[in-house]
């Protein structure tokens, strides 16, 4: 890089320092401190993004708070810019790559928690370079590598060479598909446009390997003790710390050169017109199946074939090539004497398979002759070196596709006479069953496990087809099926075997499960089956739309056969209503433990009164919560008790001692963490069936997913780590399509997944639905709260007139503005998370909308608040917040709308009711939430209709939000239940409120008990 060129390029605005890196790499470990103090300071050009003319920051800061410039404009370029670095030379640069790659390291993503010590905040284009190391370092281990000399650099070299097997070749791929641009945006004069990726990975790899190998044999004694000749200084070169051969006959050095390449081709396959084939051709037997082979053709026969290289449908007997014919002159077109070729290939496939040197000595060789163990040794052993040396071999097909020897697990459903005679009280849940041996899923017969069992060769025929058998698989399977009893099995434990790709029974793999009746309708994923409807009782107020009735059936058909049920319907769609119709079902068998957010509370209270009025229920919290037995005696007479996620962590142990027929979680993500000790509270607690509740999609965060999976059964998915394996980290990570397809089937029988945007759903579903989300306050909000009503409860003694009007407005502005938030009310620029229950109801329903892929609108009165809550969410949601308020031009309301609507806009758009509550078409958002409430039915429908209007194609979903317990509770009330009387006598604002009397008026500001959340 020219001095130049370094000066003439402007800093970017967004780069760290050299000082400032340099100690942040200091605090990753004191090795690392000890490195960066003998790295040069320095400067480099690189050529980054710009848009609309301006530096635009890394993607990766975005997660520490830095954003993009917002800007009018969609222009995007390339600049060149000076950026400060911290110099390396390459092996100081190589054993920083390998202290950052050490495990635990906090640049790579571990499992522990944020604000562990030396947190690196580190991008893609560091991770890429320590993979690319690491890549190297596994190379060097598993001893992919070759000495080469390199002859045209200054002074010639001795180097160390990567050897690219299958499985670097897959890697070295993907690490040039994914190259950072930012790793390859130096700019010099020599390579203005940057460097190439497939380049800059074969460079990176061949440096890295080269010091890697020199780092390990840096204390060892040279290969040779002198050196005279240009051999010997190269092998001496080999381990010396800059491999400079010195001093050599370049004639020497250029046959070295030659020889060396000879001698890595030779391990290569070898290339030429002609190739030599192997086909192994199985004995032609009897018809009857003969395990033991006593009454069988034992001559296994391996063919010798030809093939040209450039017509590989041609494949020439060995035979043949001896004779005169027309096979042989279609070899001729290739090479004069293919006889030849195929002597001199067999000489070299001998050193992997000896055999072939006695078939050397014999006239005319065309076939070996192999018994049955020989044949299976070829199978097993032989036949895959010959194909990674470049031979064809042709094996049987039951070989490339091998069976699987296994137990076959068939079920039936429990008759009530023998219900009656087991003395089973939930016949439901329990199976009688029947073990046999199985092939492929196909089950034995005892005359076959016998044979099967008395033969003692590797190799056996059963049902028509030669296969391998293991005779330790046979015997452990023929000990298990002689002790094999009992006459029932859970119906859980039947599904963990189906289901599960691992399961194992006695060490052998579970091959098949064969199910009827209801354990039949469950693996099938279907929501209910003939003879398994179940129906809400007559006094339960609510007509379940059917996809709600095919609901109720599923969970009432999971329950009964004692197996965990995850339903996880769109928000919306009524997850609460198919609960209660499910218990009020099931009324009589014994309490259900319901555990929610506190903010949920109420709203499952007043469902549970409105929808099954007949449902005993008892609410577990606050101080004067009961315990020990008065709390068991209380569960023993309830049908439901409903707790907050909270309070059963702090209860736990009293909650264990209660016998309850189901537990209930809602919101399920609560307790998607299965390392903290609230969730594994909750999971301690006893019950014959589960039920989790989310909205969230299931499709994403799959570690998430398997945590609610291990609740409503647990054990059934295995470990975190085994998930994450198997399916996390191919679907996320490799969107790998056979994993996501192995997942679906193993989830579908215990997850109940519908979308609104389901035809059976979406033909069911009104096109607008409203409706009331009740939040709690917090601590804060509460003593605010208060101190404003008793406030103005003392100046009102004695005011008339206008002075008491404006006491009564400026009081309910400020019991909103704390319903809304205590920095609302209070003005003082304070933090807003955890301080509003509001505010968390808010985010909660805001991640589900954008991890639907949905859009919202989010309406305020107050257009400072909206200013607060723009710049909160903009730092909490993972897509863009824009924010409509009054105080903007006309031209910027038209851009924000214009950019909303389109396909890539923001997520969700703020909005004063003033200035965005009519005249707007927001089409592109179909859920609408009033964080705080107009109060005038006109109004928030006029707001609503921003996106409830032509143009909008899906359902709309209206949320209002209302703290529950406050005087937001009571006018919704109050308004909902006059609602035709209020459109016409409510006014514009809340000017009405204040001609209440003065008993009136305390009643509604009163702040209840049930307000206060945890």
């Amino acid at each position: 890089m020219t001095a130049a060129g370094t000066a003439g390029a402007p800093s970017h605005p967004y780069a760290c320092t050299a000082p400032v890196l340099a100690e942040l790499l200091s605090a990753v470990g004191p090795s690392l401190a000890w490195l960066t103090t003998r790295a040069r300071h320095g400067r480099v050009v690189l050529q980054l993004p710009v848009q609309g003319g301006l530096p635009v920051p890394s993607p990766d800061l975005a997660t520490w708070g830095v954003r993009a410039p917002a800007t009018g404009s969609v222009e995007q370029g390339l600049l060149r810019f000076g950026v400060p670095a911290l110099l390396f030379d390459p092996d100081e640069a190589a054993q920083l790559l390998g202290e950052l790659a050490e495990p635990g390291s906090a640049v790579l993503p571990t499992e522990s928690p944020p604000g562990s010590p030396a947190e690196l905040p580190c991008g893609n284009s560091l991770l890429w370079l320590i993979l690319v190391h690491d890549l190297a370092w596994r190379m060097v281990g598993r001893g992919r590598v070759l000495p080469t000399v390199r002859l045209d650099a200054p002074v010639p070299e001795a180097r160390w060479a990567p050897v690219s097997d299958a499985t670097a070749w897959a890697e070295i791929r993907r690490l040039t598909a994914c190259c950072p641009p930012a790793c390859r945006a130096e700019w010099t004069p020599h390579e203005p446009a940057g460097r190439d990726a497939a380049e800059l990975v074969a460079d990176l790899l061949d440096s890295l390997v080269d010091r890697e190998v020199r780092a390990a044999t840096r204390d060892r004694p040279p290969l040779v003790a002198s050196a005279t000749t240009g051999v010997e200084r190269w092998l001496r070169a080999l381990t010396a710390a800059d491999g400079r051969i010195g001093e050599a006959d370049a004639d020497e050095l250029a046959a070295l050169d030659d020889a060396l390449g000879r001698w890595r081709r030779s391990g290569q396959p070898r290339t030429g017109p002609l190739r030599l084939c192997f086909r192994l051709v199985e004995p032609i037997g009897p018809e009857a199946d003969d395990p033991d082979g006593s009454a069988a053709d034992e001559d296994w026969r391996l063919e010798f074939l030809l093939q040209p290289v450039d017509e590989p449908s041609l494949m020439v007997l060995a035979a043949d090539v001896w004779s005169d014919g027309p096979a042989r002159e279609a070899l001729r077109r290739s090479v004069h004497r293919p006889a030849d070729v195929l002597l001199a290939e067999l000489e070299r496939a001998a050193q992997f398979f000896p055999r072939l040197r006695d078939v050397l000595r014999t006239y005319l060789p065309g076939e070996v002759i192999l018994d049955r163990g020989d044949a299976y040794a070829f199978l097993r052993d032989v036949a895959p070196q010959l194909s990674a040396a470049g031979y064809g071999v042709l094996l049987p097909a039951w070989w490339r596709r091998p069976h699987r020897f296994g137990l076959a697990l068939s079920t039936r459903a429990v008759a009530e006479r023998d219900a009656r005679r087991l003395r089973l009280v939930d016949r439901d849940s329990v199976v009688a069953f029947q073990w046999r041996a199985a092939i492929d899923g196909v089950p034995l017969t005892d005359d076959e496990m016998r044979m099967l069992a008395s033969a003692k060769k590797p190799l056996v025929r059963v049902h028509g087809q030669w296969l391998p058998a293991d005779p330790d698989q046979i015997a452990a399977a023929a000990r298990f099926l002689a002790r094999a009893g009992g006459e029932t099995m859970s119906s859980a434990e039947v599904l963990r075997l189906a289901v599960d790709p691992d399961a194992e029974v006695a060490g052998l793999p579970v091959a098949t499960v064969d199910t009827d009746g209801a354990l039949a309708t469950v693996l099938a994923g279907a929501e209910t089956g003939p003879g398994n409807e179940l129906v809400p009782p007559p006094d339960f107020r609510a007509v379940l739309r059917p996809y709600q009735q095919r609901g109720l059936a599923w969970l009432g058909l999971m329950s009964r056969l004692g197996i965990g049920a995850v339903l996880a319907d769109d928000m919306g769609l009524g997850k609460t209503v198919q609960v209660l119709a499910l218990l009020a079902a099931e009324r009589g068998d014994g309490p259900t433990l319901l555990i929610c957010p506190m903010s949920l509370v109420g709203n499952w209270q007043r469902e549970t009164e409105r929808f099954a009025p007949d449902l005993t229920i008892h609410v577990h919290h606050g101080g004067q919560r009961l315990s020990g037995r008065a709390l068991a005696d209380a569960a023993g007479r309830c049908d439901l008790v409903v707790t907050t996620y909270g309070v059963a962590h702090r209860d736990v142990e009293q909650l264990r001692d209660i016998g309850w027929r189901r537990v209930v979680v809602d919101e399920a993500q609560y307790i998607k963490n299965s390392g903290t000790r609230q969730s594994a509270a909750i999971r301690r607690l006893p019950a014959r069936h589960r039920i989790a509740l989310t909205g969230t999609p299931v499709e994403n965060r799959l570690t998430e997913l398997h945590a609610i999976l291990d609740f409503a059964n647990p054990g059934l998915f295995g470990s975190r780590a085994a998930f994450r394996e198997r399916y996390a980290v191919p679907i996320e990570q490799d969107d790998n399509d056979r994993a996501a397809a192995a997942f679906r089937r193993r989830i579908r029988p215990f997850v109940l997944r519908r979308l609104k945007t389901d035809p059976a759903v979406a033909a069911e579903l009104p096109d607008k639905a409203e409706m009331t989300v009740l939040c709690n306050l917090t601590a804060e909000q509460a003593t605010l709260y208060q101190a404003v009503v008793d406030d103005m409860l003392d100046r009102m003694k004695g005011a008339r007139g206008i002075r008491r009007r404006g006491v009564v407005l400026a009081t309910l502005t400020r019991l909103k503005q704390i319903c809304n938030h205590p920095a609302h009310f209070l003005q003082d620029g304070s933090a807003l998370p955890g301080r509003s229950g509001k505010l968390a109801r808010l985010e909660d329903i805001l991640h589900t909308v954008v991890a639907n892929g949905e859009r919202a609108l989010v309406f305020t009165q107050y257009a400072r608040f909206g200013t607060m809550l723009h710049r909160h969410l903009l730092h909490r949601l993972p897509r863009d917040v824009s924010y409509l308020h009054g105080g903007l031009a006309q031209r910027r309301r038209d851009e924000l709308v214009e950019r909303f609507q389109q396909a890539d806009g923001p997520a969700v758009m703020l909005l004063s009711v003033k200035a965005g509550g009519t005249g707007l078409n927001l089409t592109a958002a179909n859920q609408v939430v009033h964080v705080d409430r107009w109060w005038n039915p006109a109004v928030e429908e006029q707001a609503s209709d921003r996106a409830f209007r032509i143009g909008q194609r899906k359902d709309v979903q209206i949320r209002k939000l209302v703290c529950v317990g406050t005087i937001e509770e009571r006018i919704d009330a109050l308004i909902e239940g006059k609602r035709a009387l209020a459109r016409t006598t409510v006014g514009s604002d809340d000017a009405w409120l204040a001609g209440l009397s003065t008993e009136a008026l305390h009643e509604l500001v009163t702040l209840s008990a049930e307000a206060v959340g945890e």
